[in-house]
């Protein structure tokens, strides 16, 4: 599944269908009744503060004939800069099930992956995905994105295989350690709701400064609520998103992070304390986006 996305004020798509490997592709759908992949190509146009959205399906039978084992799956989305164009970079592209939970997203360009399986049964079983792709803003930064110079284009590689799928496609490579840490919980004596506090540390292990930096990260259920200092906590984004970014203290300490230094920031969350963040980016003005970072979670700290 390709998804060019190109700078614009309508929102639209069209569909073309490819058919790459073992099984069928339907529009729209990834039918897996045994190992292979499939791909499907769909494109759109958006502008600052649209949200756009499309379903699709993941199923492990075709008319009468069903998976005879287990399946899983690996849907692995790559977020690049469409071919001879550069990416448009406030893009937040978002992946969610049929409830509506975060599975995965990524701002500007990076990879991630959605997994998946079917336990063996006599029943035909699907999953729903929405592709939500957003662009925030209020109209202002569309003009940075104008023009046939800009897109961006979403592969996505669907694999599944009778045995569970191993091996981790996006090594970290040990430029960027991320900790997160939470106290334990308490409960607001007026609202009855479970607080936490949290810690972000991030670690530069490169001989290269990292310039104006910014985090971003997804947490399902946990909500962070605001940031107490050494950061600025970026608002409009879709819900179980975060992005902070240097505090623009005009300190080189705090604003940048130095080689083989680290900057944190803290806040006040509601939930409890337990949940990992996820889809983690580190990003600079000097440095691409890098989303194989080493990350450690601990909670119910002191």
């Amino acid at each position: 599944m390709a998804s060019s996305i190109i700078a614009g004020t309508l929102a639209m798509y069209t569909t073309s269908i490819d058919d790459l490997a073992s099984g069928s592709v339907t529009a729209k759908e990834f039918i897996f009744t045994g190992v292979g992949t499939d791909s499907f190509r769909q494109g759109v146009k958006i502008a600052p503060s649209e949200t756009v959205r499309w379903n699709f399906k993941v199923r492990n039978y075709e008319n009468s004939i069903v998976t005879e084992t287990d399946l899983y799956y690996r849907l692995t989305f790559n977020v690049r800069p469409a071919e001879n164009k550069s990416a448009i970079m406030p893009l937040v592209v978002t992946v969610r099930d049929s409830d509506g939970k975060v599975l995965n997203s990524v701002t500007g360009t990076g990879s991630f992956d959605v997994t998946g399986a079917f336990m063996v049964s006599e029943v035909g079983k699907e999953k729903d995905y929405v592709v939500e792709i957003f662009w925030p803003g209020d109209g202002e930064n569309d003009i940075n994105y104008a023009g046939e110079k800009y897109g961006t284009s979403i592969t996505v590689d669907a694999m599944a295989s009778q045995v569970p799928l191993s091996g981790n496609p996006n090594p970290t490579d040990g430029r960027i350690s991320v900790r997160y840490e939470t106290t334990a919980p308490w409960q607001n004596g007026q609202s009855n709701i479970n607080e936490f506090a949290y810690k972000v540390t991030i670690t530069n292990n490169t001989d290269t400064v990292i310039k104006d930096w910014s985090i971003e990260f997804s947490l399902a259920d946990d909500k962070l609520v605001s940031v107490w200092s050494n950061a600025r906590l970026i608002g409009g984004l879709p819900e179980g998103y975060y992005k902070y970014i240097s505090p623009a203290y005009n300190n080189p300490k705090t604003d940048d992070i130095l080689p083989g230094k680290s900057v944190s920031f803290g806040g006040l969350a509601l939930g409890l304390g337990t949940e990992a963040i996820r889809n983690v980016v580190v990003s600079g003005s000097n440095v691409d986006p890098i989303g194989n970072i080493d990350l450690t979670c601990v909670f119910g700290n002191d």
